[in-house]
């Protein structure tokens, strides 16, 4: 049984991956970009690509966290949360160099959701290292 410590743990760690969700909505920029006759840079391509990819696993890494154990799904959701991390800053990268130039496109926007995006990856990737986290998985 879980303990109200590791509950709240969990419900934390679900909240921040929910959140990168959002993440999968890029599949719809890509008309953006220059090679489809957007205003985008190409050098978009790669990180919407893996936003897309990373933000489709959201609802199966959850489902992961709450309903399997095991190290094969602790290092899955370790690397998981790293590789999305990583991915964010590619895009804060990106960012930097090539900023998103489609009407509306907000810098401050898009690095604050990147960033905290980042933050979130990097939070749960942390918080799996947790004794009481380390315990459910790895008994």
């Amino acid at each position: 049984m879980q303990s109200p410590h590791h509950r709240r743990a969990f419900i934390l760690m679900t909240i921040m991956m929910v959140l990168t969700f959002s993440r999968a909505s890029v599949a719809t920029y890509f008309p953006h970009l220059e090679m489809y006759g957007g205003v985008d840079a190409n050098a978009w391509f790669a990180p919407w690509v893996s936003d897309t990819i990373l933000g489709l696993l959201v609802p199966v890494m959850i489902y992961l966290l709450w309903r399997k154990t095991g190290t094969k799904v602790w290092a899955g959701l370790i690397v998981y949360n790293a590789l999305g991390a990583f991915d964010y800053s590619h895009g804060l990268a990106t960012q930097w160099h090539y900023p998103q130039m489609t009407e509306g496109s907000v810098s401050a926007v898009i690095y604050t959701a990147i960033g905290l995006g980042m933050i979130f990856n990097l939070t749960v990737a942390l918080m799996m290292f947790r004794g009481d986290i380390m315990r459910h998985f790895l008994k």
